[in-house]
């Protein structure tokens, strides 16, 4: 079997939710102004607290095509500008696996990385578009094998996988009663909903952060999981007291406390706080290595789409299992080719803790399936049909330019 054709598809589709992303409205230039007495004037300064967010849903879709008319559909993060990822898997990536057999997973995925190898590669466009051919390679040798990807990778530690609800932003102090009224009412929705489990945002404010995490706790009782995530934008004094608190409360993980660079400040957090650190920035195994032999992580998070796909993040959560550390797959915006990818992974894996379960209606999720993800009871079921599990619908990706082969 030979790969005939690699396809990529810049998906931008226009968002049906009432509200924009949560992470846009937690972090991106355009949430409202508010006081930040309490963070440091110093660092880090509110340019490194700035993640630029697209106005519409963005990702790539990718279709590698073999001489046996089997079709393996991936995705790669594309959060904006898709335009570039589709470009570097079209200009880059392609040659580089056409005329192989699919099945030679590691090999190609071992290619594809070192075509950048002297020039920078460890993290953004061209991993993410590795990301996406991976997982469509993935899909290609389960079809072939006539088994589900999670049985391709020893099988399935648990099946369902228990979600959390991401995301809830914070609010800051300043905001009115009737404001942190409606955050609790709004946490008790996504408990109505099923979900044991929900991700904040922070990073409004030390106090703000958490008067809205208090709230919360209270509305929803000891017993439901909350977890935390600032977004990389406090310093380690900030994140240690925060932190404490955190503990206080019950907390889940605190993930992000501090920018990633600052490796050595996870190690001292980690060290200092009986809550887990947690962090979804990681990119590959070896920057995960740094982490991890400085005892700076409790929790990784790498992103399917993001991190160099299945054959990296499975890396990733094997390497952190022999520190000790749990996984956790990040899943935020983008298609439903991410969350089934992500549910097989958090199935195979021996040390999966949770998973991330982006709640907002999205406009590239299950309406692009044929048979939708299930989700019940806050717990996701990941497919056991052969490869990803899932069928797309041919009228659903012409309706985002994408003619089925």
């Amino acid at each position: 079997m030979k790969i005939t054709n690699v396809e990529a598809f810049a998906v931008q589709a226009q968002p049906v939710d009432k509200k924009a992303y949560w992470g846009s409205r937690a972090w991106g230039a355009n949430r409202p102004a508010q006081r930040m007495t309490e963070i440091s004037s110093e660092y880090p300064p509110p340019q490194r607290r700035r993640p630029i967010y697209s106005q519409t849903i963005d990702t790539v879709l990718v279709r590698v095509t073999t001489d046996e008319g089997l079709i393996g559909y991936g995705e790669a993060k594309a959060p904006v500008a898709p335009q570039a990822t589709k470009l570097i898997i079209d200009l880059l990536l392609k040659d580089v696996v056409m005329g192989h057999d699919p099945r030679d997973i590691t090999v190609l995925w071992e290619r594809m990385y070192a075509g950048m190898r002297v020039r920078g590669h460890r993290a953004g466009f061209y991993l993410e578009a590795i990301s996406g051919v991976d997982i469509a390679l993935w899909d290609l040798a389960g079809k072939a094998a006539g088994a589900p990807i999670h049985q391709l990778m020893g099988g399935a530690f648990r099946n369902p996988v228990r979600v959390y609800a991401s995301g809830l932003p914070a609010l800051d102090i300043n905001a009115s009663d009737e404001q942190f009224a409606a955050l609790a009412e709004e946490a008790m929705e996504i408990r109505r909903r099923g979900f044991t489990g929900l991700k904040m945002a922070l990073g409004r404010g030390i106090e703000g952060d958490l008067k809205s995490v208090r709230v919360v706790r209270e509305k929803l009782g000891d017993e439901f999981i909350i977890h935390a995530d600032a977004g990389g934008v406090y310093d380690r004094a900030q994140a240690l007291r925060l932190g404490r608190e955190f503990e206080a409360l019950n907390l889940g993980f605190f993930e992000l406390p501090i920018p990633p660079e600052d490796i050595e400040g996870y190690a001292q957090l980690a060290n200092a706080l009986t809550i887990p650190i947690a962090s979804d920035t990681l990119m590959i195994r070896h920057e995960a290595a740094d982490y991890l032999r400085r005892g700076g992580l409790d929790v990784v998070q790498p992103d399917v789409c993001r991190a160099g796909g299945m054959t990296e993040c499975r890396r990733i959560a094997e390497l952190a299992d022999v520190f000790g550390a749990a996984f956790s797959p990040h899943v935020s915006i983008g298609a439903a080719i991410q969350f089934a990818a992500s549910a097989h992974l958090a199935s195979a894996m021996p040390n999966t803790m949770t998973c991330e379960y982006w709640i907002g209606d999205n406009p590239l999720g299950n309406c692009l399936l044929k048979e939708p993800l299930r989700l019940e009871n806050g717990y996701l079921h990941t497919p056991t049909e052969p490869g990803l599990g899932i069928e797309l619908k041919a009228d659903a990706l012409a309706q985002r330019g994408i003619a089925m082969s």
